[in-house]
């Protein structure tokens, strides 16, 4: 699942912060589970339950909070993301900083990433092609149960 990508991408942690350590910095989401997590961060499930709906946290590196240009650049791209509109592109319900993370808190879409896909013969490396930009990967891009897809690079679509 997955948001905004910053071109400039700092060295950071692998390491996703644990369940309980999200939970803490949003009190007001019930954080499930991980969704996934690489080298800018981590997804998690979550749910609204003011709004009695499930989203997806994506929840950027800490390291990533005191670059002033990735900052920049991140707020930029949330705020356009935010702008748009479409069928296949996912929601971007709120961005900012919590507890010296950046965070995007978006549409759920409820299926596998591109790469699972793959790994059980849904998709063909070749098919996968002609379905995600050049940019995206594999395990940012979810094909969701009703054959839609959502991709974490860049602009997100479903």
């Amino acid at each position: 699942m997955a948001g905004v990508m910053a071109p400039t991408e700092p060295s950071v942690s692998n390491a996703a912060p644990t369940l309980e350590d999200i939970a803490e910095v949003f009190p007001s989401l019930e954080i499930d589970s991980l969704i996934g997590h690489g080298g800018m961060g981590a997804v998690y499930k979550a749910r609204q339950p003011h709004l009695d709906r499930w989203v997806a946290l994506k929840v950027l590196s800490s390291g990533l909070a005191s670059n002033k240009t990735f900052a920049d650049r991140f707020s930029r791209e949330a705020r356009v993301l935010a702008k748009l509109n479409h069928p296949n592109i996912v929601t971007l319900h709120d961005f900012g900083q919590a507890g010296g993370y950046f965070f995007l808190l978006m549409e759920h879409v409820d299926g596998v990433n591109l790469r699972q896909a793959m790994r059980t013969g849904e998709f063909t490396p070749e098919q996968a092609l002609n379905v995600i930009p050049r940019s995206a990967r594999p395990s940012n891009t979810s094909i969701a149960k009703v054959s839609c897809i959502a991709t974490s690079s860049r602009i997100t679509s479903r």
